[in-house]
């Protein structure tokens, strides 16, 4: 029992050593005998480094100062014939990862970073057998975006990415066009916005020693519901109650007082809403529809003053003038039955006005499909 032990002890020390040395000899084929001899191949025109990403996470979306942050992995994928060797030489060993101090890697920069416009990769970088290379590189990175929050808080934004090869070499994209499909187990999901898709291009820069570059453009969805529920549709809810102060009856004298509570709730509400919406030189459509139905508040007040004076004086700014001497019951009934007409007409004209109003609440909702 011993002797097996020992025979299966001395088989696993033997095939580890000789993986250890075809694995030396396949490093002394790669780097040379000393760091003078390792390989950097300068690659030409005619060879050309292909990029892929993977999302990691969305991390802001910053309208005010026009940034986008977010991480990201970066695969550079590249074939160099010097990096090939025989795999039946060195027990198949197809794929292994060597200090990039002895071979070259393409060195990229972001033209429209903000603070990191040269990622360095912290990996080794992977060779194969057959000559293949690849590089990867995971960081953050803050881009300028252009953003346009005209349609907010139902808007979509469109950033990218920019790549610019560095030393001299052609960059490309494995797939043109659209490359989102299923996003990884690991990426992190943002509360605001949600990755609707990832497109790659090559962008023609008709530069001498840069021939192009690389756009990888990230199409974000503003997630809307929250928006919706507390702020959209609580204006919804006090635009209309304006339009109900109409049917309130004039006698009970609470009708100024009722349009003072909302306007007063316009108020204390909209100070809530500005912090909420993004600070740009653009105006919104939140802001247009907040102006609005703050403009029917206030037109809903000056309205209620003009039918409660019709009411009580007749017309506008009607002076109170003095009565003729004449039969006091007469004149009674006679101001009864010019009070009772008035009363009437300014119903009929409450009746008019509540769904005027009622409609410009409804129709302001409106400035968000257009």
């Amino acid at each position: 029992m011993s002797a097996i032990t020992l025979s299966l002890l001395f088989f696993g020390a033997s095939i580890s050593n000789r993986t250890k040395t075809t694995l030396g000899r396949l490093k002394t084929y790669l780097q040379g005998e000393t760091v003078s001899d390792g390989i950097s191949t300068d690659l030409s025109n005619e060879k050309q480094v292909n990029m892929s990403v993977l999302p990691m996470s969305i991390s802001n979306l910053n309208a005010a100062e026009q940034t986008f942050t977010f991480s990201l992995g970066i695969v550079m994928t590249w074939f160099d014939p010097d990096l090939a060797w025989n795999k039946t030489d060195y027990d198949d060993i197809e794929q292994v990862a060597i200090s990039k101090d002895y071979v070259w890697t393409p060195s990229v920069t972001i033209p429209n970073g903000i603070n990191n416009i040269a990622p360095i990769s912290r990996q080794s970088p992977e060779l194969h057998s057959d000559g293949k290379a690849q590089l990867t590189i995971t960081d953050s990175f803050t881009t300028s975006c252009q953003i346009d929050i005209t349609l907010y808080p139902f808007d979509q934004q469109q950033c990218d990415i920019l790549f610019m090869p560095a030393n001299n070499y052609d960059l490309g994209v494995e797939t043109i066009g659209s490359i989102f499909t299923i996003l990884p187990a690991f990426f992190i999901k943002n509360s605001e916005w949600e990755l609707v898709d990832i497109r790659a291009k090559i962008v023609n820069v008709k530069l001498r020693r840069i021939p192009n570059c690389v756009s990888f453009e990230f199409f974000l969805k503003r997630k809307s519901m929250f928006y919706i529920v507390s702020i959209i549709f609580p204006m919804a809810l006090l635009s209309v109650l304006n339009a109900c102060v109409f049917i309130l009856p004039a006698d009970s004298g609470e009708k100024m007082s009722y349009l003072i509570s909302i306007f007063v709730s316009y108020a204390v509400f909209m100070n809530f809403v500005n912090d909420s919406i993004p600070k740009s030189g653009d105006v919104c459509r939140l802001s247009v529809y907040l102006t609005l139905i703050l403009c029917q508040s206030c037109l809903a007040i000056i309205t209620t003053m003009a039918t409660l004076n019709v009411r009580n004086n007749g017309h506008l700014f009607q002076t109170k003038t003095d009565l003729q001497p004449g039969n006091d019951t007469l004149n009674s009934n006679s101001t009864a039955r010019l009070y009772v007409m008035r009363a009437s007409k300014a119903r009929r004209a409450d009746h008019v006005f509540f769904w005027v109003f009622l409609f410009l609440a409804l129709m302001s909702l409106l400035v968000f499909c257009v």
